[in-house]
């Protein structure tokens, strides 16, 4: 299907032409290796699923999150790239081993009826259904959306108790977890009313979230008179990670004639424009994006997973120019593969947060590792896909 590339050419050929007088770039690993990575840090994941460390609880030994978190749905959307691009189903049986697990219900551990994190493991799900066709990975959110849309909420974002903030989208993560599932399940069952109630809420986000001048989202309004130490606003990487990751996703899925398509093309296009020149020399872009390699020497693996995939897919797609990002994806990736650990353990991946935090090599999660493995598949696609 996909043309073979002269890795060794291409990236003696970006080392010479795209350094500058603070980093140059690193060569890139052939296909075979980058397989062979996204499968030894799949392979850890998998044989480390059911217990994890939780660094804010000061590093204790704890279970995993709930089979249908958040956290594990966007794992799950790796585990299925991973898959999809080796041709190996061991990675697609175990997602659908889990969606068993939970029934293909959504996360009820918290009994929410709104919360986005709670149904974004539709994304699996509905992949999983488009391979089958089996209802039964299908309708039990979808029923559920369908509640939602039928008793909407219709209140303030404004991040602070007693508003919509939580059943609406009022932080950026919502804007990976809600989105796209509404943006598969319109594709799914050609039914405009998803992508008709997906736009209204996505708007009523980015009319209150998204920073103009800096063409950033802010993660919600309590951080609009935040500053970093250097008196920067704070603009946290990983909830950008997740408006990105998640534009990536949804736009697979957005009808080219609808007439909303081209603001997502154009939110996508700015940011990519705007997220290439926060990345730092080491390939990683710092948790605080404004806050530079002063404020965050330390890699974060989670936020940059999503970047490389953003970017990567972009140019896949045929929306960025590849002269002019192929650089970026490169030395991204090679932040993400040099944080891989000896046991295959993904490394400098900030814990579950609001905000700008601690990385380390230690330090893993399973977002991380869906973020890295899909960013992983898409440089693979972007190799294959070269002349």
């Amino acid at each position: 299907m996909f043309k073979k590339i002269n890795l060794l050419l291409l990236s003696s050929a970006l080392a010479l032409s795209a350094c500058s007088g603070h980093y140059s770039t690193p060569p890139l690993a052939d296909v075979e290796r980058i397989q062979t990575d996204m499968k030894r840090v799949a392979d850890w994941q998998i044989a480390n699923w059911e217990q994890r460390i939780d660094w804010n609880k000061g590093g204790v030994l704890t279970n995993q999150h709930g089979v249908a978190n958040w956290t594990n749905a966007t794992l799950y959307v790796g585990m299925l790239e991973l898959a999809d691009i080796t041709g190996d189903k061991k990675y697609q049986d175990w997602v659908i081993a889990r969606g068993e697990q939970a029934q293909w219900q959504r996360d009820m551990t918290y009994d929410r009826l709104y919360h986005a994190d709670d149904y974004a493991v539709g994304q699996a799900y509905f992949d999983l259904y488009l391979q089958s066709g089996d209802k039964k990975m299908l309708e039990p959110v979808k029923n559920h959306l369908d509640w939602i849309m039928a008793n909407p909420k219709t209140g303030s974002l404004e991040w602070k108790k007693g508003t919509d903030r939580l059943n609406r989208w009022g932080w950026s993560d919502a804007l990976f977890m809600a989105p796209p599932v509404f943006a598969r399940l319109a594709a799914i069952t050609k039914e405009q009313k998803y992508l008709d109630f997906m736009h209204q809420e996505y708007m009523a986000t980015y009319d209150y979230l998204w920073d103009k001048q800096e063409s950033l989202f802010f993660r919600d309004s309590s951080y609009f008179d935040e500053r970093e130490k250097n008196g920067e606003k704070v603009f946290w990487s990983r909830g950008n990670g997740w408006v990105f990751g998640g534009l990536a996703i949804m736009l697979q899925d957005l009808p080219a004639d609808w007439q909303h398509t081209p603001f997502y093309v154009g939110l996508f296009k700015q940011m990519a424009e705007r997220l290439k020149g926060l990345q730092k020399p080491d390939g990683s872009w710092p948790m605080g994006l404004l806050g530079g390699v002063e404020g965050y020497p330390n890699k974060e693996v989670s936020g940059t997973g999503f970047f490389t995939y953003g970017i990567a897919w972009g140019i896949n797609a045929g929306l960025l120019d590849k002269d002019e990002y192929l650089d970026t994806v490169i030395r991204g990736w090679h932040a993400l593969e040099t944080s891989i650990q000896a046991d295959g353990m993904l490394g400098y991946v900030q814990p579950v947060g609001a905000a700008p935090g601690d990385s380390g090599p230690k330090k893993t999660e399973v977002y991380g590792v869906g973020a890295f493995l899909s960013a992983g598949a898409e440089v693979i696609r972007l190799q294959k896909s070269a002349l």
